[in-house]
């Protein structure tokens, strides 16, 4: 398993609802935490009269890392069968949101913790809300401490029914909704037969069904430049790359600033001449020209490059003490980019925890308080809507020199209007097993495809091309695609799924001259 592999997780809920047990019982087990130290918690315990807190696992890592003894941040890891994974911190307490938000915009999944006997409480709406914002798609919903509820079917699907009305006006579709005990371990490694009633997977299962959200396939090259190193004559450019891959040759443009060119090595450590590297991979490039290109700049592959940015619709939520103020400009962090924003419209600002609309076009947010914004930026940068690319679609606010809150892209707009992305068939055709398929579901804004000799060879010969569509917006294009090139297509629809499949005309018999026998 590679660096790479890690996944993020973020664990939320009410300060009370059990995170702390929940982060000691995953490293107890996984055999993350060494020995030693569970007996020596062991024996507090028992000093104390009480049975084992899985509570002081975490906080004796939290201690002896703040102290800076034997545990650093990378001990926060731990392992399953399939992969590592990271537990980014996150404390429920409300003066703590903004460590939250932070730590969550890196996050690639979440467990949203709740207690089943008091159910959804305020932090857990907020909490919520948050996940909601930045974007994370992947989350477990784990109805805690029920052994305190005598392992109660009832009483797990009233919180389940509680948060899930919750939810679904959030847009958060939960993957799993777990009963569990995290102080006795039910259902947190495997079940242990209280919980018949319960089909579904275990917490750590549930996690190692999750993906690795920088290989989700269909996602374009991304490569936000983190720095530049000038040795043996050539530029270096460093960073990771936040999804899709790149191979030496490959066509290439930074954005905002349009420079072109194309990949002349990939480099890594000890491993100087790679001709190829993929999502979650830091590397450094070199390039066929010579370009000289800031820290912040994106690089994707040319014709499926983000749009530059000049102005952001974004819903963000507010936790500075200061309300985030119409007309006071902000420090926004995206990706590897700083840059100032102008707050030029509150458009809607609601309460967090109720997500009731306290007033449209407001002058200000109050702390805990959400909103749909509008930013202008003092200079264009790389910017993707959430939906487009997560790694691109998440920011945080800072409020001089302080966290002051964060969000996500709703609408990237440019004063340039909206690029048309030209799309290579070539590149988008794939040959599986059961035909040829051009994958479009990943795909956002507008597009125009660039058609290849190949791809008119492949339909002239008979063979049909399957066009998997992300919805009925992209029909025109292909129409167009269709109508150009003297192309037949049908349409398909099952369920939420739209696609077309191309196919070339044969072409019409002449119709006979008048008197010509009809064959």
């Amino acid at each position: 398993m590679s660096q790479k592999d890690t996944l993020k997780i973020v664990i939320v809920g009410h300060v009370d609802h059990g995170k702390s047990t929940l982060i000691g019982r995953l490293f107890f087990d996984t055999g993350s935490i060494p020995e030693v130290r569970y007996r020596e918690i062991e024996e507090l315990c028992k000093r104390q009269g009480r049975s084992f807190e899985f509570a002081y696992l975490m906080d004796a890592l939290e201690e002896e890392r703040d102290q800076n003894v034997t545990i650093d941040t990378a001990q926060t890891f731990f392992k399953t069968k399939k992969r590592p994974y990271v537990i980014i911190d996150a404390p429920g307490h409300r003066e703590f949101l903004k460590n939250m938000i932070t730590g969550a915009a890196s996050a690639d999944a979440a467990i949203l913790l709740l207690d089943g006997v008091e159910g959804v409480r305020e932090q857990t709406r907020r909490h919520a809300y948050m996940l909601s914002l930045l974007g994370i798609r992947q989350v477990i919903v784990a109805v805690n401490k029920l052994d305190m509820a005598g392992y109660s079917q009832r009483v797990f699907q009233a919180a389940s029914n509680d948060i899930l009305a919750f939810l679904h006006p959030l847009g958060i579709v939960p993957s799993y909704i777990i009963p569990i005990s995290a102080s006795e371990g039910e259902n947190i490694a495997k079940s242990l037969g209280k919980t018949p009633w319960y089909e579904g997977p275990s917490i750590l299962d549930a996690l190692d069904n999750f993906k690795n959200v920088r290989d989700e396939e269909g996602m374009d090259f991304r490569f936000p430049v983190q720095d530049v190193y000038k040795f043996d004559g050539y530029r270096r450019y460093a960073g990771r790359i936040e999804t899709g891959s790149i191979a030496v040759g490959d066509e290439v443009v930074f954005t905002p600033s349009g420079r072109r060119t194309a990949v002349k090595s990939i480099e890594k450590w000890q491993k100087p001449d790679i001709q190829k590297a993929g999502a979650g991979e830091c590397v450094g490039l070199t390039f066929e020209d010579e370009v000289f290109v800031e820290r912040g700049e994106v690089l994707a592959r040319y014709g499926l490059a983000p749009t530059p940015a000049d102005e952001l619709r974004a819903s963000v939520f507010w936790l500075s003490n200061n309300p985030l103020e119409k007309g006071k400009s902000y420090k926004l962090k995206l990706a590897t980019v700083e840059v100032d924003a102008t707050l030029v419209d509150i458009e809607e600002r609601f309460n967090s925890s109720s997500l009731e609309i306290i007033e449209r076009h407001a002058r200000q947010l109050e702390t805990t308080e959400a909103g749909n914004v509008i930013f202008s930026l003092k200079k264009p940068i790389a910017a993707e809507t959430y939906v487009e690319n997560a790694r691109l679609g998440r920011f945080v606010l800072e409020d001089g020199m302080i966290i002051g809150g964060g969000g996500i892209i709703r609408e990237v707009r440019s004063a340039e209007g909206t690029p048309v992305r030209l799309l290579s068939l070539d590149e988008r055709l794939a040959t599986e097993p059961d035909g040829n398929q051009v994958d479009l579901t990943n795909l956002y804004g507008e597009v125009k495809f660039a058609v290849t000799p190949h791809f008119l060879s492949l339909l002239a010969k008979g063979d049909r091309v399957l066009f998997r569509l992300r919805d009925a917006s992209q029909i025109g294009p292909v129409a167009l695609l269709a109508f150009e090139n003297n192309l037949g297509f049908t349409f398909r629809r099952e369920r939420d799924e739209v696609s077309v499949v191309f196919y070339r005309e044969k072409a019409a018999s002449p119709v006979p001259a008048s008197g010509e026998p009809v064959i």
